[in-house]
C-alpha cells in the first residue's frame, strides 16, 4: 500500500488495536503484551512497537536466548550488554522478515524511527550502547550521524544483521560483534553443543529485560511528549482501555461478532458461501456478513459507543457543507434521470410491418416503396442495479469522512433516479474477510445515512470481497449490474499460523504483491463474463498505477482527490446507460 499504508489507530481503540496488531503478527492469541512494550509518544512510534513485540514472539527463540547468555556469561562476558545487543539486533531482524510480507512496514519503521530521532534530539548519555540505540535509529530514519564514531561503527555491525534466518545465526553475529568490540582475541568460539548441554541459570530472562528496557526508554524525560503533542496525536495517554476474556479470543466467531457486530445470515447460509467462495488462494478464509455493531446484535457497549462517535464525525463533516451537498446531489439525481428518460423515450422508424404511416400511402403503386409503416423504438437497455464496495482497510484511514460524504452523494442520487443501489465496505480481522452493509437494495431512502458509520481498520483481501459481493449481485433480476470499487489497487492480507495449530491454514497465507493482485484481476474478469460491470475508483499513489491497470484494465479512473468520487461514478453510469 505504499506510502498510504497507515495502520493506525483512534485514541479509544490504542490497547485493543496495538495488541491486536501484535497477534496478528505473531500468530498467537494466548500471548499479551506488556505495558512496556506500548507507548503514547505518536502514533507511527506505538504501531512500529507493537509490530516490533510480535516480531519478537514469532520470530526469536528466547529459550535459546537465555541459554546462549547464560554460557557466554559464565566465560566472562557481561550480561547486559550482550542482551542489549541482542535486543538490539533483534528489532530490525524481526522487521526486514515482516517486510518480505507485508512491503508497507518498512515506511512505518522509517515513519517511527524518523520521529523517534527527532524527540529523543541525542543519546540518553555517553553510554556506548545508548549511543548505539540512538546511532540505529538514525540509520533506519536516514538521519546524519551525531554519535561517536565507535558507536556508529557496532550499529552498522548490528545492522547487518538484520538478515538472519534464525536466532540462532542472529546469536552467532552478535557473539562475534560483541567480541570484536572488546577485543577479546582469546575468547574461544561459539560451540552450540556445549551451549545446549550446560546447566540453564534461573535468573536469566532476556525478555522481561528486554521490557524493562523499553520500559526505562518510553520514560525518559527526553522523550516526554507535551499536552500539546498528545492532543495531536490523538490523546492516546488517555485512551480507554478494554481488557478481553481469554475465552472471547478462543473462539474467533465470538470474536469477530463482538469487534464488528453479528451476522446478519444464519450460520448455515455462511458456511454455504464459504464453501462455494473460499477457495484457492482463499480456502479456510471466512467470510463475515455484518451491519456493524450499532445496527446489529453486540455485546461490545466499548464498541458501540466510540461507533457512534464515528458517526457523528461524519455526519458532522457532511452537515458543515450540507447546502452544497445537496445540491450535488439534486445535480447528479437530476443528470441520471434525464439520461434515464432520453435513453427510455418511444421514437417512431420506418418499418416493413406495424401501423400505417398514412404520409406514405400516396406513394404505393407510384414509386418503388415498401416501407409505408412505422413502429415505435427506444434505447431502453432494461433495469439498471448499482453496486458500491468501499475499501475499509487502514490504507483509506484519515479520509472516512470524505469517502463516507462521497459515497452518500451517489446512493442518495441513484435512489431518487430510481435505480436501487446497495453499499458495502469491507476490511479484514483475523481470518474474516467482513462486508460490512449499510444499505441494501431495497431498503427505505433514510437507510442511506447509515453510510455514515464508515470507518477503516484492518488489511484487504479484494478478490475475496468482489466474489463475497458478486454472489449476490448474480442473482439480481435486472438486465444491467454495475460494480464501482473504490480501493488504493493494492490488496494485501497475511494469515499467521497459530501456535499449536493442528489443522494448518490451506489458502494463500501471504495475499500480497503480484499474487494478490493477480487474483483480484482475475476476479474482476469472472464478474464481467457473467454480464457485471466493474469500475475501479482509484485514490492510491501513482507508482501503484500499474496494479490498478492490471486489475481493472481500461474500466478504472484515477482520481488525486476523493472529493471526485461521486461525479466520477455518475459520468460512468451515463456512459453506461447511453452506450
Amino acid at each position: 500500500m505504499g506510502e498510504n499504508l497507515h495502520w493506525e489507530y483512534d485514541d479509544f481503540e490504542f490497547d485493543n488495536r496495538v495488541t491486536n496488531l501484535m497477534w496478528t503478527i505473531c500468530g498467537d492469541y494466548k500471548e499479551q503484551m506488556s505495558t512496556a512494550e506500548k507507548t503514547n509518544l505518536s502514533k507511527n512510534i506505538a504501531l512500529y512497537y507493537g509490530i516490533t513485540a510480535g516480531g519478537r514472539r514469532r520470530f526469536i527463540d528466547w529459550q535459546l536466548v537465555d541459554t546462549y547468555v547464560g554460557w557466554r556469561r559464565r566465560q566472562g562476558f557481561k550480561r547486559d550488554w550482550l542482551q542489549l545487543l541482542i535486543l538490539h539486533a533483534a528489532n530490525p531482524m524481526v522487521i526486514d522478515r515482516l517486510v518480505k510480507e507485508r512491503p508497507g512496514i518498512a515506511d512505518i519503521q522509517n515513519e517511527a524511527c524518523s520521529e523517534l530521532v527527532a524527540l529523543m534530539e541525542v543519546p540518553d548519555s555517553n553510554k556506548i550502547l545508548d549511543q548505539v540505540e540512538f546511532a540505529i535509529f538514525e540509520i533506519l530514519a536516514g538521519a546524519a550521524s551525531s554519535v561517536k564514531p565507535e558507536a556508529r561503527k557496532l550499529a552498522e555491525g548490528l545492522l547487518r544483521l538484520r538478515s538472519s534466518a534464525t536466532t540462532a545465526e542472529l546469536l552467532e553475529g552478535v557473539d562475534a560483534v560483541y567480541i570484536e568490540w572488546q577485543g577479546l582475541k582469546d575468547a574461544g568460539p561459539l560451540d552450540w553443543g556445549a551451549v545446549l548441554h550446560q546447566d540453564k541459570e534461573k535468573d536469566i530472562n532476556t525478555e522481561d529485560f528486554v521490557d524493562s528496557v523499553i520500559s526505562a526508554m518510553m520514560s525518559r524525560e527526553s522523550l516526554q511528549v507535551s499536552s500539546d503533542q498528545k492532543e495531536m496525536s490523538g490523546n492516546i495517554v488517555e485512551a480507554d482501555v478494554v481488557y478481553l476474556d481469554q475465552e472471547q479470543i478462543d473462539n474467533m466467531h465470538k470474536q469477530v461478532a463482538h469487534y464488528c457486530g453479528s451476522s446478519y445470515l444464519e450460520s448455515y447460509q455462511v458456511k454455504q458461501l464459504q464453501s462455494r467462495i473460499c477457495k484457492g488462494v482463499h480456502r479456510d478464509c471466512r467470510l463475515h456478513y455484518t451491519e456493524g455493531v450499532l445496527r446489529s446484535e453486540c455485546d461490545g457497549e466499548f464498541q458501540r459507543k466510540y461507533a457512534k462517535r464515528d458517526l457523528k464525525r461524519n455526519q458532522d463533516a457532511y452537515q458543515a457543507n450540507l447546502r452544497v451537498y445537496s445540491r450535488t446531489i439534486k445535480r447528479l439525481r437530476d443528470a441520471l434521470i434525464r439520461t434515464l428518460v432520453a435513453e427510455r423515450a418511444r421514437y417512431p422508424v420506418a418499418s416493413d410491418s406495424g401501423d400505417i404511416d398514412a404520409a406514405k400511402v400516396w406513394r404505393v403503386g407510384r414509386t418503388p416503396c415498401s416501407r409505408i409503416f412505422r413502429r415505435f423504438e427506444s434505447n431502453d437497455k432494461g433495469g439498471y442495479v448499482v453496486d458500491l464496495l468501499l475499501d475499509s482497510s487502514t490504507s483509506q484511514k484519515g479520509r472516512e469522512a470524505l469517502v463516507a460524504i462521497q459515497a452518500y452523494i451517489i446512493a442518495r442520487a441513484l435512489i431518487e433516479a430510481g435505480i436501487p443501489c446497495r453499499v458495502n465496505g469491507f476490511n479484514c480481522f483475523l481470518d474474516f474477510t467482513v462486508l460490512k452493509r449499510f444499505r441494501n437494495y431495497d431498503d427505505p431512502l433514510r437507510e442511506t445515512d447509515n453510510i455514515f458509520e464508515y470507518y477503516c481498520e484492518g488489511s484487504n483481501r479484494d478478490g475475496l470481497a468482489i466474489k463475497g459481493i458478486c454472489d449476490g449481485l448474480y442473482t439480481r433480476d435486472e438486465e444491467n449490474k454495475i460494480l464501482i470499487i473504490l480501493s488504493d489497487g493494492k490488496p494485501n492480507d497475511m494469515h499467521l499460523e497459530r501456535k499449536g495449530n493442528k489443522n494448518p491454514f490451506r489458502g494463500e497465507k501471504a495475499y500480497t504483491g503480484g499474487l494478490a493482485v493477480g487474483d483480484t484481476a482475475k476476479e474482476v474478469r469472472i464478474a464481467r463474463q457473467r454480464g457485471i460491470s466493474v469500475l475501479g475508483v482509484f485514490t492510491g499513489n501513482e507508482q501503484e498505477l500499474k496494479a490498478e491497470k492490471l486489475i481493472y484494465g481500461k474500466d478504472f479512473i484515477y482520481t488525486r482527490d476523493v472529493k471526485h468520487f461521486a461525479d466520477i461514478v455518475t459520468t460512468y453510469l451515463k456512459r453506461i446507460i447511453t452506450r
